[in-house]
């Protein structure tokens, strides 16, 4: 019978392969020719007894090396009552082609207790030459070398700088009398950090030594902690500059410096980072044989659970049913900041994050923001009342979205990397990724950031676009001058989707809400060319759709254009001309019954056509389709006695000649059908009639 054996089935296995392992091991080991013998000998002493060992402590000598900080045993002995501790043994040639993880070859060594480690010391010979040694301990507390003499210096005096004299001291013998030794490796690194400048450092970073070796390891990521703030591109080429040192040919030890490049970056508490352990992965490990299996194993894993939700890439797309049961998408979020929150009812550490993001929420007050909450679990009923009892807040900048994947219908926690919760990402308005596992007090930073970054582009852009007005040349010469200055923010910036999105966005949105003349005109010019016609270089489709029903609007029965002569129909049901041919001047006031700010609106509409009734025609237009009988009351109710028209069925097209999309919007015509004044706010139709008629 195959398949599931049971746990004691399993535990079998386990010790055959024990035993094997043991049985094969020797074999292995002694099928390499062996060079030479070690003896290590190690004099405590028992007036300077500190704890470190008793007689019949077992000590062990351990390995270094990159993948393990504590090492793996070669060698052990017992303290003996002399206080002694004997370690004895063949040496090897360095060969990295096999595994010599527990033989004695060229690397870097520690003496360890059950507790730890307590002194280190280095084998340097690569042909594994013979190595005997005797290291005492000093009344000072430090192992030195018996018969230590500064005069007659052997390469392990220099790993005790302090018995040496000083660390600047041993970096200086070492370079003068043990200039091919590991320990000199060491300290020219230490001297002069690895740069990417030198190239009189590559060899030293090839050296096959440095495999078995702590420092080996501390040297790359020093290298690597000058880039951990740059951008991707920057940190990439890092990578490249130590994988692709031609000296660096020994594929055990490039697979070492990759995984190390790997891990450098996975661990990395900068945000973004992620990235370059990705590049790395991808581009020198899961495809690369010479990297072990269970490494390959581990860098693929990462990149299936990271590389779609990278620092800037657009979200997965993720359809969920929220509490009611309506399908939301990723894409409702689309057009503003947004909040993704993957939480659980059971998770502890949701509990206490989730009342953090809450009071956060309560004060959000700088722009809208759509928060897209995602339970995680499988219970429908406590999802619901998590929901009811820890998302409650009545900020109307923010737009709340419930959802959860109750039936596991969809691929939420691979797609966006969920092994635990919470876990929380930040949108924005183009649905790309600017914070990734952050919580709620990164979340504050990085868009109070992104305002503080918003502000000092305005500043910029009042800068660069400012001007008096005086008179329609200066009016049209200076819309001249703004729309060659948005070519060269295009010019700076073409380059970088990134760049090109945010500041063109915060141009046209400077520019458009203006209320110069010449900025309205460049955002007009900025909008066709840079948004309309290039949709392709655009995430947010709702800025694109925004910036077309916008432009729409201001190309509209612009000032000096001439308005269109509808046929619509009154209030008694009869057709009538909206322009109507009787010499006076035409106030259009578009308007809905739904409107709250109408509503307020019509005390002003009402006052204005009492005062100017006999030499303007004023005439009410109904912006929606509604029912007639609906409108006709609301006519009635607010006693609005002048003429009152509306596009019946939608037979003459209101929408395609006069854009009221947002209401109330007011026109002011003159008798031959010319537009005036667009746009005249209720509170000031008075004091522009009045200037109108004295002309």
């Amino acid at each position: 019978m195959s398949g599931y054996c049971g746990k004691s089935g399993y535990y079998l296995k386990g010790l055959v392969y024990t035993v094997l392992m043991m049985l094969l091991f020797p074999a292995f080991a002694f099928a390499q020719k062996p060079a030479g013998t070690y003896k290590i000998t190690f004099l405590f002493g028992r007036d300077q007894q500190t704890g470190l060992a008793e007689p019949g402590t077992t000590l062990y000598l351990k390995k270094l090396n990159w993948h393990s900080t504590e090492g793996t045993t070669v060698d052990s002995a017992t303290v003996n009552r002399k206080m002694q501790a004997v370690f004895k043994g063949l040496t090897y040639p360095l060969d990295l082609d096999k595994d010599q993880e527990r033989l004695f070859t060229a690397g870097q060594y520690n003496l360890c207790n059950s507790d730890g480690s307590f002194f280190s010391f280095v084998y340097s010979p690569m042909d594994g030459r013979s190595f005997k040694e005797t290291f005492e301990k000093s009344p000072g507390g430090q192992f030195i070398r018996k018969g230590y003499n500064p005069k007659k210096l052997k390469e392990n005096d220099l790993m005790n700088p302090r018995a040496f004299g000083s660390r600047a001291a041993a970096h200086l013998a070492a370079q003068k009398h043990f200039p091919a030794s590991l320990y000199a490796v060491m300290s020219r690194f230490e001297e002069k950090p690895l740069s990417a400048n030198d190239e009189s450092q590559l060899p030293d970073i090839a050296d096959e030594r440095l495999f078995y070796t702590g420092f080996g390891k501390s040297i790359i990521d020093g290298f690597l902690d000058k880039f951990a703030l740059s951008k991707e591109s920057v940190r990439n080429m890092a990578i490249d500059y130590l994988m692709e040192n031609k000296y660096l040919t020994h594929p055990k030890m490039k697979a070492a410096v990759a995984m190390e490049c790997f891990r450098y970056f996975t661990s990395s508490v900068v945000m973004g980072c992620e990235g370059s352990a990705v590049y790395a992965a991808e581009k020198y490990i899961i495809g690369n044989e010479s990297v072990p299996l269970n490494d390959r194993a581990e860098a693929a894993y990462f990149v299936t659970m990271n590389k779609g939700t990278l620092i800037g890439s657009k979200v997965p797309y993720l359809q969920l049913k929220d509490t009611s049961g309506n399908l939301v998408s990723t894409n409702d979020l689309m057009g503003n900041w947004s909040v993704i929150y993957f939480y659980s009812d059971d998770c502890i550490h949701c509990k206490i994050e989730t009342p953090k993001l809450i009071n956060f929420l309560d004060g959000y007050k700088d722009n809208i923001l759509n928060v897209l909450t995602v339970y995680t679990g499988t219970d429908s009923l406590a999802w619901k009342q998590f929901v009811e009892e820890n998302f409650s807040t009545m900020n109307p900048y923010v737009n709340w979205y419930h959802v959860s994947d109750i039936g596991r219908d969809s691929n939420f926690a691979v797609d966006f990397g969920v092994a635990s919760t919470p876990k929380m990402y930040l949108l924005d308005q183009g649905l790309r990724i600017r914070g990734k596992g952050i919580l709620t007090n990164t979340l504050g930073r990085i868009l109070e950031d992104e305002e503080v970054l918003n502000k000092k582009a305005y500043q910029y852009l009042a800068t660069i676009f400012a001007t008096g007005e005086t008179g329609i040349g200066n009016k049209e010469l200076q819309a001249g001058i703004n729309k060659a200055l948005v070519d060269k923010i295009y010019e700076g910036i073409s380059s970088s989707d990134e760049s090109f999105q945010r500041l063109l966005r915060q141009t046209f949105t400077y520019l458009y809400f203006s209320d110069r003349y010449a900025d309205k005109e460049a955002a007009a010019y900025l909008g066709k060319k840079y948004v309309l016609q290039m949709p392709q270089r655009w995430d947010d489709t709702v800025f694109v759709s925004n910036v077309g029903s916008l432009l729409r609007a201001y190309e509209l029965n612009r000032p000096q254009s001439k308005a269109e002569n509808l046929m619509l129909y009154d209030i008694s049901g009869n057709p009538s001309e909206l322009l109507p041919d009787d010499g006076k001047v035409k106030v259009l006031i578009f308007y809905r019954t739904s409107c709250g700010v109408c509503k307020e609106d019509i005390p002003l509409w009402k006052e204005a056509w009492r005062k100017y009734g006999r030499k303007v025609s004023f005439t009410g237009v109904l912006a929606s389709e509604e029912q007639f009988g609906s409108w006709k009351k609301f006519v009635a109710d607010n006693a609005l006695e002048f003429r009152q028209l509306y596009d019946k069925d939608n037979i003459a097209g209101l929408a395609d000649h006069y854009y009221v999309e947002t209401v109330p919007k007011i026109l002011v015509i003159s008798a031959g059908n010319t537009v005036l004044v667009k746009d005249v706010p209720s509170a000031e139709l008075d004091a522009e009639l009045n200037r109108i008629l004295k002309k």
